[in-house]
This record gives C-alpha cells, structure tokens and sequence, in this order.
C-alpha cells in the first residue's frame, strides 16, 4: 500500500502540476480518494502492518468448559486464533480478523488488547476429551510465501498444442493453445538447441512502457499500473487473450513469419467471422515487446476470405510477406510498409492485370489449386505448394513462374536460407502404398533429390538454417476446422538433425519436461478457462481440474502427485466438510441435476458401469463410495451412472450446460447455485438469458446458428419444460415480484441431512461465480455487477493504453469488474432499476451495483440494482465476464477462519479479507511464467497472471494461472505465540 504521503504526492503531480501552498492535505487525499476509490467501503478498513505482540497470549480456566484467551498487539493489524493439538493440527478454529473500529468475533472492536473464550468444544460442536493437551496458537499477520509448483512444470512442457512454429536467427518461437472457443495462446522462445530462454506471451514484466507500446493498463493506485492486453476486458474479466488475432477458436493452426525482428500473424479472416470482423495481421518484436501499429492490426484481406491454416514467409529483407491457405487458390503479397493491404499476386488467373479473377482454381502456370504452403529462399523466389495440381510451383517475387517440379500431393515446404537446398513433405509410394514423405532437393538450380525419409508426420514444421547441420522442428499442430486439436503426431516438440543422408532426432521436449517433473507429471496444461482447483483441508490434498473430468490428486506437502480420481459424473464443482466427506455438484447437461456425497477414505479401483468390471486399461484411476445424504433420493437417468441417496437440485442447464458455484462448511451444510432460465408465459426471456453465449457469438460472427437454427433451439427448449411437466415434475421459476429478475441465478441451502434450508436463498439474476457458506450460515459469492460509488462504477476512467488515447481493439470500452459479496443466509434479493415488474417503491439509499453489457459497458438507465441481505460488498473481483457467454469465470475460497481470498485479476493479485469484509492484504503481483519458475521457496513476492480458481486449507493454498500452472503458497505468519492450556 502506497503511504498516504506518497499518495498525495503523486495525486499533486498528476492533478495539479505543482504544490499550492494553501491546499490543505485533508482537501487532497479526498480528491485522490474520489479517483481511486478501495475496493471495500466504511466500516471496513484495512489492516495496520505493525505485527508485535506487547503482551503474549496467557490462558486461564474461569468455569467448566470455559478458557479465557488474553493478548494484546502493537497495532491494528490481522489476527487468527486457533486451538491446536500435539500436531500443530487445528482442533477449533476460533476467529480470524483486522483489529480495530470494524473487528470481527469474538475479538473486541477498537481494542490492542484482546480477551476471548473457548467453550471447549471442537469445529464440529464435540467436546475435546483432554482439553488440558491442547494449545492456543495467537498468530500475527498473515504473510502467503511461495512453496512450489505442482504437476509437470518444466517449460519444454508446451501448453495445449503446437499451433505455429518458427525459426530465425536468435531462436526459435513455438505458438501453443488449446482446442476449445475459450483457450489463449502462448508463445516461448528456445534457443538452437532447444534450451528454453522465455515466455514472450504474457509479456516478460521487465520490460519498461516504452516497449509495451499498444498494451493497456488499469491504473489501480496513484502512478500503480497492472498490465494487460492491448484488448484490457479480455484479461480484466474475459477469457485472458493477450496475443491480438491468434486466440479464440478461430486459428487452427499457422506459420507465421518472422521478418525485422517481428514475428507475424494472422486472425481466421473475415470469412470466420462471417464479414462481421475484418482479416487482420498483427505483431510484436522478437523478445516480447510491442508497438501500437502491431497491437492495433493492419487489414490483410479486403473481401471476405478465411486463413484460418494460414502459411506466411518473409522476403530476405523482410519487407514483403507472403501467404497462402487451403481453399484460397492464389498467393497474397503484403508491403510490411505503409497501410496497404494485401493483394494477389499468384494464382486466380495470374498476371497483375487478372487479380479480379479473384479465386479460381486451375492447372496451368497462372493458377494454383488448394496451396497448402509456401517459402522464399535468399535470392526472394517463391516456393509454393500447390497440392491439388501435385507439382511444388516455383515463382519469381513479381510473380512470374520460373520452374515446376511435379511432386505427389506436396505439404509443407521449407528452403535453406543459406545452401539454398528444398525440404518438402509429400505423398511417397513404398510397394505400391502411399506413405508420407519428406524429400531434401539439392536447390533450385539443380532441383534433384538428395534423400528422402519416410513416416515423419509432423503437424507444424520450420527449417533451421543457423545451425552447422541443417535443423528441421516438428510440432504437434492443428487438428480439425476451428479446433486446434491433436496431429497424429502428438503435441509434442521434436528437432531431428540432417546426419548421413537422414534426420535424427536430437531434442525431445516431452522426454526433457518429464525428466524434469518425474513421476509427478500430468500432461499438457489446457491453455483453458475451466482448471478447478478444489482443496482437502481435512487431508491436505488438492484436486486438480475436476471440472467434467477425473481430477488428478497431489499431496499439498510433499507436492506429489496421488492418484487420478474417476467421478461418477461430470461435476461442476467440488467441496469438502471436516468430516472429510466429498460433495459434488453434478454437471445437469450431462449427468442428473443433483448433488452427490462421497468419502475418500473408501476407495477402489474405478469401475466400468456398463460392463460391471474394473477398468484396467486406467490402472491409476481411483473411484470413491457414495455416502448417501439421510433425506437424499435415488437419482437416476437412463444410461447415466446414478446415486443412491443424491439431493435434487433445481439446476437449468442452458447453453452452457454447467452451473455457477458450489459451498460447503465445516458441518457439511450447503449452499448451491441454480441457473433458472424458465419463464411461463414469458419463454423467450428465459431462453435468452440460456442462449445469451451463443448469441453473442453469432453477434460477433462466431458460430451464427441463422435465425431458423435459433427458433429450433427455443422449439425445444419449450418442448423440454412441456416434457417435464408432463412428467409430472414441477419445474422451477422465479415468482413474479418487484424488482426481482425473471430467470438467472439463484443460490439455493441445504441442511447437513440433504433437506432444503430455504429455496432461492440467494436470487440475483444474471450470473453468479461461486457460492460458499460458512458455519453461521452467511454466504458468499460473486455477482458479475459492478460496485458503485457516487453513481460511477469501480475503476471508471482508470483504463488506458501505453501509446496510445484510446482503445486499439473493437468493444473495449469500459473496465468491467464483478464484486463479492457478504449477505445474510436467506432472502437476498437484487432490485433491479428496470425490473420487469416495476419496484412500487425502490429504496431510499443509491443503488449499489450495475449490471454490464456484453462489452463491459454499465448499463445505467435501467441497469441499477439494490442489494437486500448484503452484510458488505468488495470490488473488483474477476475475471468474470460481464454478459454473454459467461463460461470464463472464476471462485474464491472461504477459509475455515471464514477468511475470503479473491481473486483480482485487474491488478493481479487476490484479496484476502476477513469475515467483516476488512482487507487484509493484496497478495501478489504482475509476472509471466519465467517470473513463476523464477520464484524461490518461502518469498512473499508472488508473482501471477489470471488466477482464476482458488481454493486452501488451514496451512496451504492452490490456484491455477492462465491455464499454465498450478500454484501452491504456505500460509505462514508474520509474527506467532502458543500458549498451554491451565
């Protein structure tokens, strides 16, 4: 935290230019208190970093079952009390929390000195059999360190799949993402050998704004920058693009170019997008820095056209690039000057007087048909693949045909920037069977073979030709149309050498990352939006990506990796009470709306459920025995494993299918989020909000089902509600009332036994990230709407860009931040402006959030909300996305010390609060993944990214970052004292 002098000073220097003698300090801090406003509001405050104990706790017995706790501290700062055995194991949790004007239970407000009780009893209620064993454990300021890294971590571990790969001369640069809509792509350098030298995607954090050029920053403090992408509502509350044009599901896969210290790439077209997003290419320099002009984007294409598989080449000197892509039927030539955009130059009929001829295929030397790659040697000439007409098509940089060397179904193409000498991969022939061929010609003035190898089916490929030996790369690559997927030849990055007329493989990055990692690997990271990680407090144990798969299991001590944990069902989300039962929120678009127990004690090998065998081919794969709820009911679906005694749920699948949160306490009570999209008498509006993912895909170009697709879509959705309430189920909706929305989220609580606690405990509308509850019943979530102050939204005018006044990217308009929530256990209700069913009379007092458009906009005019039952709100909690599809989204972690951490993602960090809503601290701040595996043991400067889920106990906490890495940090303190028990 900046001290309020320094604050002042900086507000002086930015706002006023110099010091006027007669404005009063008290004038100025307002001043900067209204332009950054904290994210919490009085009576929450912040903790004072003084941690000293001026009197150590003492305990005394003043009655049965009664033990006095006394203590007093320097200054207002966090502190957790705690009843400990033998074992430094907690036996009760006793309260945790900021001292002073807003100090939670049991400690006393505006006090240094503290005076608390313990009954006797455990977490659970039980009386402890030998109390006089136990301690008190007074501990002072909590202070997180990193501790490790969990699951294979090496760098040679490419995230995702291998979507582009290039080399030059300082290195070579591998692109990676994952297959799905909502996946990033990395970018990582490796030197010659296959040494990784750094991460250039999310920028590398040493570099000064002068070469962050195009990116965006929010401004969070005074002269405090975080950084994002040159697109900030992606990494603030969105799916955490940073590379402009390249993430999505929009590229398959590429070789970009790499030309004057920049490597190029392009977007999927304009025909991805259905001509609602132009063809663009972008770039950044070769050591992760940018330039407003290579953020911003240039057109490439000017009529509608797709390159999602694009091939680009470079020129000698880098001034012209070159690309073609399957199904275009012609070469496009790019001044990499000036603001022209592409224009044909081969192909389509040839000849610059032809160009309109625009796409036809043909055989004869103007035409082209499905080039599939293509390459410049040193002198410029043109080498494309031009597969359908089954000849390698040489061409001179004005285009003019030189030569032809007829070859059977060629691929990818690359030529010796030195030797001048061809690789090409094509079809061979072996006893009459076709085979894939990679065939090395001598150059093109004596285009004959030198050698050729056979079964080498790499899916991305480059030439190194700055190696003593000639170098080929082999990358994972692409897979099926708009998804990046797994090649045949895996994901895995290989360099095979020219040695003795054949290649030999040197350099394997799954053979180094896995020798690395040890037994303990898991895979690819997934480059993904949806790695849960939930904690075993009881166990110390973390689970990893239990999201709609089998979680893996590691020891959060030893950092082992366990056992893989076969789930009966796709889950949503995990929790765990202090008994040490499992609950799982079923996943209701593929298993049974319902939530099922379990205990990890009662383990065996997973089972076939079709079959009734175990299933050998996953000898690692561990399943746990249900323990069913006492009020629970067989829930069953046809060819769905069930459960004997699950709790029904009044889940609504949606688009998305999945819900939003899940919350269980230390006695096993829960609190359950349910999207509710059924409407009567009013469907559409029901639908709209299920199918709000896809239309704003649609919207943008992307994935448009046409109107006659979206009136099936609501056909059957209307069919479904008909068919359940034929059935005789009564399917839920939220009653009519003022003020309150239609469909939405709500968050419903269950008793320990499986009976209902209250229906709709929670009914907010729009979206929910993360239900928790704690063992008073409170409950806790994110809401993706804005916290207000003074009728402006958290952040507003906090948004900028390095170089540039305004934003670089379409529909980045507004910082949008969601805020957490502290509320009562029941009845809370948003009161929407715009309701509806009109409030007969809104409360007296200003609104308290609103609502944000599918770009972050604040829909004020209607968009305002009151909050009924909120005990306090915290802003600027993310990444959750505003509207739209909401499928990025994130979860806090309630601790059992009812210590909330959230998750920050505009200035990279997590809150950490107490049970009052006090911050405790910011913890954390900007770094990539070489800031990541640079990170000692035990420092408190933790550096991070996009953490999204978040989960601890009472000595560790877990969190996945952008899809890359699984962190774990120990929660120690700054200052500690025990004390017997007398």
């Amino acid at each position: 935290m900046t001290p309020k002098r320094n604050r002042i000073c900086v507000w002086q220097q930015r706002f006023c230019g110099l010091l006027l003698a007669g404005l009063s300090a008290v004038t100025m801090s307002a001043a900067a208190a209204d332009e950054f406003p904290k994210p919490y509001s009085p009576p929450c405050t912040e903790r004072e970093n003084v941690f000293e104990f001026t009197e150590k706790p003492a305990v005394k017995t003043v009655g049965p079952d009664k033990y006095e706790i006394s203590f007093s501290v320097k200054g207002n700062c966090d502190v957790t009390a705690a009843i400990v055995d033998d074992q430094r194991v907690v036996i009760r949790h006793l309260g945790s929390g900021v001292l002073g004007p807003n100090a939670p239970a049991p400690f006393q407000k505006n006090s240094l000195k503290q005076t608390i009780y313990w009954n006797g009893k455990d977490d659970l209620g039980d009386y402890v059999k030998e109390p006089m064993k136990m301690k008190v454990r007074v501990s002072l300021g909590l202070k997180p360190v990193f501790d490790k890294l969990l699951g294979t971590w090496d760098p040679h571990n490419v995230p995702g799949v291998v979507i582009g790969l290039v080399v030059g001369e300082g290195g070579a640069y591998v692109f990676s993402k994952g297959g799905g809509a909502h996946d990033h792509t990395h970018l990582r350098k490796f030197d010659h050998d296959g040494n990784y030298l750094q991460s250039l995607v999310p920028p590398p954090s040493n570099l000064p704004a002068e070469k962050l050029q195009g990116c965006g920053y929010i401004e969070y403090e005074p002269g405090k920058r975080a950084l994002h992408g040159s697109k900030v509502l992606e990494t603030l509350a969105g799916d955490g693009f940073v590379l402009a044009g390249f993430d999505g599901h929009n590229v398959v896969d590429q070789r970009p170019a790499l030309a004057q210290g920049r490597l190029y790439c392009l977007n999927g077209g304009s025909g991805y997008y259905q001509g609602k997003k132009p063809s663009m290419l972008y770039y950044l320099f070769t050591d992760g820095s940018t330039d407003v002009a290579g953020q911003k984007g240039r057109p490439f294409i000017t009529r509608q056209a797709l390159h999602e598989n694009a091939r680009l080449a470079a020129s000698p000197d880098g001034s012209v690039l070159y690309m073609c892509n399957p199904g275009q039927n012609v070469v496009f030539q790019f001044s990499t000057q000036g603001d022209k955009p592409a224009e044909v130059l081969m192909g389509g009929g040839g000849g610059k007087d032809k160009k309109s001829k625009g796409n036809d295929p043909g055989s004869d030397n103007e035409h082209l048909n499905n080039p599939v790659s293509l390459d410049c040697d040193a002198q410029g000439r043109i080498y494309v693949s031009d597969s359908f007409n089954n000849r390698l098509q040489i061409f001179a940089p004005d285009g003019k045909h030189l030569k032809t060397i007829p070859m059977d179904r060629p691929g990818e193409v690359h030529v010796h920037r030195k030797s001048g000498a061809i690789y090409l991969f094509h079809a061979g022939e072996v006893q009459g069977r076709s085979v894939p061929r990679l065939t090395k010609f001598t150059s093109f003035e004596n285009p004959k073979e030198e050698f050729h190898v056979d079964n080498l089916v790499p899916g991305m490929t480059a030439l190194d030709s700055w190696t003593p030996k000639p170098r080929l790369w082999f990358g994972g690559g692409g897979g099926g149309k708009s998804y990046p997927g797994f090649h045949i030849s895996g994901a895995n990055v290989t360099i095979w050498e020219e040695d003795g007329g054949t290649l030999k493989k040197i350099v394997d990055f799954d053979e180094i990352a896995k020798k690395g990692t040890g037994e303990d690997e898991i895979g690819r990271w997934s480059t993904s939006v949806f790695d849960h990680v939930d904690c075993d407090p009881t166990r110390e144990r973390v689970y990893f990506q239990g999201f709609r798969g089998n979680p893996r299991v590691f020891d959060l001590k030893t950092g082992k990796r366990l056992i893989r944990v076969r789930l009966r069902n796709p889950m949503n989300d995990l929790a765990f009470d202090k008994r040490g039962y499992m609950h799982c929120h079923i996943d209701p678009g593929f298993g049974i709306p319902g939530v099922g127990r379990v205990d990890p004690d009662q383990s065996a090998p997973a089972m076939d459920y079709y079959k009734g065998q175990v299933m050998k081919k996953y000898d690692d794969l561990t399943e746990f025995k249900e323990v069913p709820y006492d009020y629970g009911v067989e829930l069953s679906k046809p060819q769905t494993p069930g459960w004997i005694g699950g709790i029904p749920v009044k889940d609504q699948p949606g688009a998305k299918y999945f819900q939003d949160g899940f919350g269980v306490n230390m006695k096993g009570e829960l609190v359950v989020q349910s999207n509710i999209y059924f409407v009567p008498r009013m469907d559409e509006a029901g639908f709209g909000l299920a199918m709000a993912g896809a239309d704003a895909r649609a919207a943008a170009g992307g994935g448009a089902y046409g109107d006659s697709g979206r009136s099936g879509l609501f056909a059957q959705f209307v069919r479904n509600i008909q068919e359940k309430e034929r059935l005789g189920e009564e399917v839920f909706y939220i009653p009519r009332k003022p003020g309150i929305p239609l469909c939405g989220a709500t968050a419903w609580t269950y008793e320990r036994n499986g009976e209902v606690r209250q229906a709709s405990a929670v009914t907010a509308g729009g979206t929910l990230a993360g239900t928790l509850i704690d063992e008073d019943g409170m409950l806790y979530f994110t809401a993706s709407r804005t916290k207000l102050y003074n009728g402006k939204v958290f952040l507003n005018g906090q948004k900028g860009y390095y170089g540039s006044d305004k934003p670089l990217q379409e529909n980045d308009r507004n910082p949008f931040t969601s805020t957490y929530f502290k509320t009562r256990g029941k009845d809370v209700v948003f009161l929407s402006r715009g309701a509806a069913v009109p409030l007969d009379a809104p409360p007296a007092r200003p609104t308290d959030v609103v609502t944000g458009g599918p770009f972050g906009d604040a829909e004020f005019g209607g968009g305002e909300m009151w909050v009924e039952g909120a005990e306090w709100m915290y802003a600027g909690a993310g990444p959750v996305i505003a509207s739209g599809c909401t499928c990025a989204s994130m979860r806090s972690h309630l601790d059992w010390y009812k210590r909330s951490y959230v998750p920050e993602s505009y200035r990279h960090s997590l809150g950490i609060l107490d049970t009052n809503g006090n911050l405790i601290m910011h913890l954390g701040r900007y770094g990539n993944n070489d800031d990541a595996l640079a990170m000692k043991s035990g420092t408190d400067d933790v550096r991070l990214f996009l953490p999204r889920f978040i989960s601890g106990t009472d000595n560790y906490l877990a969190f996945d970052d952008w899809g890359e890495r699984l962190v774990v940090l120990k929660l120690n303190y700054q200052a500690e004292e025990s004390a017997g028990i007398k």
